[in-house]
C-alpha cells in the first residue's frame, strides 16, 4: 500500500515589469502564471510522474517502509527493522484497548543482525541510552506514462490500484504477464505461455538480480567477541591449505613463493605453512554458522555456551530477513509497557564489570523456514602474479557448480565438475590477466551460472544455463534434497598463484514462497519446521527446533516434500508479488479478500523508477532527519 504525496508545484519565474504597469495588469499576470503552474503540476501528476511514500515493508528490502536503522553492537553491520506499528506526529496511528480507550502505539524494541545473529535491545531504556527512533519509508517517483508506450514487463516494480479497494494504491513486483500460467516452486518462478505444454524458469535481468539478492554473510563485519572467545570461524582452510588471514580477519591471501608483503599483519595460527608450488589446490570453505539467542547469552558473558549443539555446526541457508525480526512491546491503557516473554533482564558480565543488561531472544518472525539453494558470492580479488588459477565453488543440492579463472590468459570457465557428461564446460574471456584489483561475483541462480566482473556480466552465449538437464531422470533434477555439502555451500580456491581476497560476501536469491493460504504463508514444506517439535510452545523451544532442523539435512528425507502453486492469467491480467515474500499480502493471498489473484491492465498506474528521498540523516544529533541521505538515493530495479 502506498501513501500518495504530490510532487512539488513548479515555481513561476519572477516577473520584471516596468514601473508604469498598472496594478490590475500585475494581478492578472500573477493569476495567469499561477494558473499555468497549477495546470502544469496537474498535467505532470496525472500523466507523467507522481511521488509516493512507502508505508509498509511488503517490498523490503528493495524498498523500505517505516523502519529503524540499526548498527549491530557486536559486529557493527547496519541493518533495518520493520517499524510499521510505530507512528510519529506526521502520520499518527490510532490504537485502543478492549474498552475502546485510546492507548499509545506499540514500540519496536529489538531486532536480529543478519550477519552475526545477535539480537539487540533498542528500547528507550537501553543501557547505552541511544536513540532508536523510526523513520518514514522511502519516497519514490513513479513513471505514470510508462504503460502508454511500453507493455508491462516482468520483474519491474509496479504501482497499481488494489482490486478490492481501488482507492488504495499498492506497489509490488510484476511477475506474471497476460496469457500465461505462473508456477511458484522452490522459490523460483516458472511460466507456461498460452498454447505451450512445459513450464520454463524465468531469469532476472542483471539489474533486477542484483537488487533482489539478500545478504547471508559479510566478512567485513566480523565480531571480535566471537573470535576472542573461541567461537568457530565461518571461513576456514581445508587441509592442505596455506591461506593466511590478516589480523583484522577481513582478508585472506596466498603466495606461491611462501612470501607476502603483509606478513606483519598475519594470524599465523590460522594457516599451515605449506609451499604452494606443489601443484595442489588450496581451499577456503564457508560454513553457515548461526548462533542462537542462548549462545549469545553466554557469549556476551565472555564464555562459550555449555551446549553448543547445533549452533557450532553449520546450517542450511534459509530465507531469513532481518527486516522481519522486530520485537514489539504493547503498552496498556496507562501507557505502561508490557514485556514480551522473550525479553528478560539478567545480570551480565562484560569487560570485568557486572551490570544489569537487557537480553533479547530473537523473534520467530525473522527466522527463515525455507531452504534457499540459489546462492552467490562476491569478492575483491587482488592478483599479485599472473599465473595459476583462482576458483569459486557453489554447492546446490550436494552438486558443485564451479567458476575457474586462468590468471595468465584471463579465461573463465564455468562447469559442473562431477557431471561434465551432462553439462559441457563453457569458457569466456575476461580481463583478469594482469596484476591489479577486480570485483568478481559468481552466481548460481535460476538454473544458470552467471559471472560479473567489475560490474559487467560476462557473456557465455547462454551456454551457462543448465535448466534443460534439470529433469527427473538426472542427478540435477529440481526435486533433489540438500546434503551435508549444502551446510558448507561456498568454497574459494587457488592453485600456483599469489592473490589476496577481501570484501567477501555471500548472498542468496529472492525466495518466493509457494502459498495461496494465509495459514501456510511462511513455509513451502508440507510439514513445517515448526511442526518438527510439535510440543515446542515457548520462543526458546521454537528457535531451537528450527535451528536443529536446518542443521540436519537428513530430515529432508522424510519431511522435505515441498508444494508448488499455479496462477493462470488471461488477456490484460497480471500477477504481482512482494519482495518480502514472507510478509507480503500480494496476488498469492488476495482470494482471502474474495477477489481474483490478478490485476487488470486498467488498474496499472505506473512503474517505480527512483528513490528520491530514502530518509534524511539526523541534523547534529537531533531528531530532525533533514540532511539528504545521498548514499541511499537510487534507481529502482
Amino acid at each position: 500500500m502506498l501513501n500518495k504525496k504530490s510532487i512539488p508545484e513548479p515555481v513561476s519565474s519572477q516577473l520584471n515589469l516596468p514601473d508604469n504597469v498598472s496594478g490590475v495588469r500585475i494581478t492578472r499576470e500573477y493569476i495567469e502564471a499561477l494558473i499555468v503552474a497549477l495546470v502544469l503540476a496537474f498535467f505532470l501528476k496525472a500523466f507523467v510522474a507522481e511521488a509516493y511514500l512507502i508505508p509498509t515493508g511488503s517490498m523490503a528490502s528493495t524498498l523500505m517502509g517505516r523502519h529503524k536503522d540499526v548498527y549491530c553492537e557486536m559486529c557493527n553491520y547496519q541493518f533495518q527493522i520493520n517499524a510499521s506499528e510505530e507512528s510519529d506526529d506526521q502520520s499518527p496511528i490510532s490504537y485502543v484497548d478492549f474498552a475502546g480507550n485510546p492507548i499509545p502505539p506499540p514500540r519496536v524494541v529489538g531486532g536480529t543482525c543478519p550477519i552475526c545473529r545477535h539480537t539487540m535491545y533498542i528500547g528507550s531504556d537501553n543501557i547505552e541510552h541511544k536513540n532508536f527512533d523510526s523513520f518514514n519509508g522511502d519516497r519514490i517517483f513513479v513513471n505514470k506514462s510508462q504503460f502508454d508506450f511500453k507493455s508491462p514487463q516482468r520483474w519491474h516494480v509496479t504501482v497499481f490500484r488494489y482490486p478490492a479497494k481501488p482507492q488504495i494504491n499498492y506497489i509490488k513486483r510484476l511477475i506474471g504477464l497476460e496469457n500465461e500460467t505462473v508456477r511458484i516452486e522452490h522459490g523460483d518462478i516458472f511460466v507456461k505461455r498460452s498454447g505451450e505444454t512445459d513450464f520454463e524458469i524465468q531469469r532476472k535481468p542483471l539489474p533486477q538480480l542484483l537488487a533482489m539478492l539478500r545478504i547471508v554473510d559479510d566478512n567485513d563485519y566480523v565480531s571480535s567477541v566471537l573470535h576472542d572467545i573461541g567461537w568457530q570461524d565461518k571461513w576456514n582452510n581445508i587441509s592442505p591449505g596455506n591461506w593466511k588471514r590478516t589480523a583484522d580477519f577481513k582478508s585472506f591471501y596466498i603466495s606461491n613463493d611462501n612470501t607476502n608483503s603483509d606478513n606483519s599483519n598475519v594470524q599465523s595460527n590460522l594457516s599451515n605453512e605449506i609451499n604452494n608450488k606443489n601443484n595442489s589446490e588450496h581451499w577456503l570453505e564457508f560454513s553457515n554458522i548461526v548462533p542462537t539467542s542462548d549462545d549469545w547469552f553466554a557469549l556476551k558473558q565472555n564464555r562459550l555456551p555449555q551446549d553448543s549443539y547445533p549452533s557450532m555446526n553449520p546450517q542450511l541457508v534459509t530465507d531469513s530477513i532481518a527486516y522481519n525480526s522486530g520485537i514489539v512491546r504493547y503498552p496498556d491503557s496507562n501507557g505502561n509497557i508490557r514485556l514480551e516473554p522473550e525479553i528478560s533482564f539478567p545480570i551480565m558480565t562484560r569487560d570485568g564489570e557486572t551490570r544489569r543488561e537487557h537480553f533479547c531472544r530473537q523473534s520467530t518472525n525473522g527466522m527463515g523456514l525455507n531452504w534457499v539453494s540459489d546462492l552467490a558470492v562476491s569478492v575483491n580479488l587482488n592478483v599479485q602474479k599472473t599465473e595459476g588459477v583462482f576458483m569459486i565453488n557453489i554447492v546446490k543440492g550436494g552438486i558443485i557448480f564451479q567458476c575457474e579463472f586462468n590468471l595468465e590468459t584471463g579465461d573463465a570457465t564455468v562447469s559442473i565438475p562431477d557431471y561434465e557428461n551432462l553439462f559441457e564446460p563453457v569458457t569466456a574471456k575476461t580481463k583478469i590477466n594482469s596484476k591489479g584489483n577486480y570485483k568478481i561475483m559468481f552466481c548460481n541462480i535460476d538454473e544458470e551460472m552467471r559471472l560479473i566482473v567489475n560490474d559487467k556480466e560476462i557473456n557465455f552465449n547462454m551456454k551457462n544455463r543448465y535448466d534443460k538437464i534439470c529433469t527427473s531422470n538426472t542427478p540435477l533434477n529440481r526435486n533433489r534434497q540438500p546434503t551435508k555439502k549444502d551446510l558448507k555451500p561456498i568454497r574459494i580456491g587457488a592453485k600456483d598463484t599469489s592473490i589476496k581476497i577481501e570484501n567477501i560476501k555471500v548472498w542468496r536469491d529472492m525466495y518466493y514462497i509457494a502459498c495461496d493460504d494465509m495459514n501456510r504463508s511462511h513455509c513451502d514444506l508440507l510439514d513445517s519446521p515448526l511442526n518438527y517439535v510439535r510440543n515446542a510452545y515457548t520462543v526458546e523451544e521454537i528457535e531451537l527446533a528450527i535451528n536443529r532442523f536446518f542443521a540436519n539435512p537428513e530430515y529432508w528425507k522424510t519431511l522435505g516434500q515441498t508444494r508448488a502453486v499455479e496462477f493462470q492469467m488471461e488477456k490484460n491480467q497480471f500477477l504481482m508479488l512482494g519482495d518480502n515474500s514472507a510478509k507480503s499480502k500480494d496476488s498469492r493471498l488476495w482470494t482471502e479478500d474474495h477477489i481474483p489473484h490478478y490485476v487488470e491492465r486498467k488498474m496499472l498506474i505506473g512503474e517505480a523508477i527512483f528513490v528520491y528521498w530514502p530518509h534524511g540523516l539526523r541534523l547534529f544529533g537531533t531528531r530532525l532527519a533533514i540532511v539528504p541521505n545521498f548514499k541511499k538515493i537510487r534507481r529502482i530495479y
